[in-house]
């Protein structure tokens, strides 16, 4: 037991630094394209796609590396290429250049968040996986959400690109944590011989788990573009660089003030995911409100759709996270993840391009009035089922 919390620590302190590292950064990157690049919604849009969609396929590899290899080095070596590709953003001239280095900032992620689960999971009772995850997340969150003041300090004095390069220096500090990981990441010894994770394995898992898998799309589809895209969203509203950190700090209270729900939260499973997915859609509608808001309340619309879209975020991860890691024994949690972790990169990438698309063709408004319809419809499916399944 002791020995779990040790790594947990370990595992946290590094999640705590990326996390501030990434509140800094993140939500002037959209800003950064717009403001520095001359890039339209379209291309911020492509900028975020570019960022999420090595989630896409990374994940599946990882997954079923971290079965095999130590951890703690594909850890590391997450940590090393975020350092690399947050500092070459304060060095890009155009947006093809800001694309490449936001797509090596996701394969970073695709290294540093499975093999973060992996690790915890592989060293904590299943009984207390959630719990355990939990705390990682609130460690991240709490990094997020203190990353932002910093940025906005950073801005009050600096450029955008000095920020990046703060940011690629804080986030350096993780390798040592990583590293001192080492000893505790070893894969577990195999009870049979591994085999690789066929496609018709991959669907039949995401089969046998329908509302768990429309949730995560939905949630990352959302998750995705409130990170990608929202930011310019409200730039264009007239909001300031330093009002859209603001603004992201009341993002991170939010999904920190859920987190300690989540051990409750997941014994509710399905209404769980079906009320996150209802509290997404009401941050989604709210923020297609804003832009029609009176200039005096738009600063306050923006900060209700952000809490509410905080707080859901905070209910999915746990959630999702205990249902699919249930029941799977320890040599074989990496290439469960990794499925997961890929169907999150799907949406995380689909996301911004549709919304970027969608906002020059329609208005900056529209694609959030699409994604609070589709929530609704995605909710009340779920609830609908869950009652038929109990009756």
């Amino acid at each position: 037991m002791r020995q779990a919390a040790i790594i947990l620590v370990m595992v946290a302190v590094c999640a705590a630094v990326v996390g501030t590292s990434y509140g800094m950064h993140s939500p002037i990157v959209p800003v950064f394209a717009r403001e520095e690049l001359g890039a339209d919604f379209s291309q911020v849009g492509l900028v975020g796609m570019a960022n999420y969609l090595p989630y896409m396929f990374f994940p599946f590899f990882v997954g079923m590396a971290l079965d095999r290899v130590n951890r703690a080095y594909v850890l590391a070596a997450g940590v090393g290429l975020n350092v690399f590709s947050i500092f070459m953003l304060s060095a890009v001239q155009s947006v093809p250049e800001a694309m490449a280095f936001r797509a090596l900032a996701g394969v970073a992620h695709a290294l540093f968040w499975p093999s973060s689960e992996v690790i915890i999971s592989a060293n904590s009772d299943p009984s207390k996986r959630v719990k355990w995850i939990a705390v990682f997340t609130a460690a991240w969150v709490g990094g997020f959400m203190a990353g932002p003041l910093a940025g906005k300090l950073v801005l009050d004095y600096f450029d955008y690109r000095t920020l990046f390069q703060l940011s690629a220096l804080a986030i350096a500090a993780a390798l040592v944590p990583a590293l001192l990981l080492v000893r505790h990441g070893r894969p577990a010894e195999a009870r049979e011989p591994r085999k690789a994770t066929t496609l018709a394995e991959v669907r039949q898992e995401l089969a046998l788990r329908p509302a768990a898998s429309a949730a995560i799309l939905y949630y990352a589809v959302t998750f995705g573009v409130t990170l990608a895209v929202y930011p310019a969203y409200i730039k264009s509203a007239g909001m300031s660089d330093q009002n859209i950190e603001v603004l992201f700090f009341m993002f991170g209270i939010a999904r920190f003030a859920t987190l300690p729900f989540a051990q409750r939260l997941a014994a509710w499973g399905r209404p769980a995911l079906a009320g996150a997915v209802a509290l997404a859609a009401t941050s989604m509608l709210v923020s297609f409100a804003a832009a029609g808001a009176p200039s005096s309340w738009t600063f306050f619309a923006f900060a209700a759709a952000l809490a509410l879209i905080g707080v859901a975020t905070s209910i999915f991860y746990p959630v999702t996270f205990g249902i699919v890691t249930k029941g799977v024994p320890p040599e074989k949690l990496g290439s469960r993840l990794g499925i997961y972790e890929t169907l999150f990169g799907v949406g995380w990438a689909a996301g911004p391009l549709a919304v970027g698309l969608s906002s020059d063709a329609f208005g900056p408004p529209s694609p959030y009035l699409a994604f609070s319809v589709m929530g609704a419809v995605l909710a009340t499916a779920m609830m609908t089922a869950f009652a038929r399944k109990r009756s």
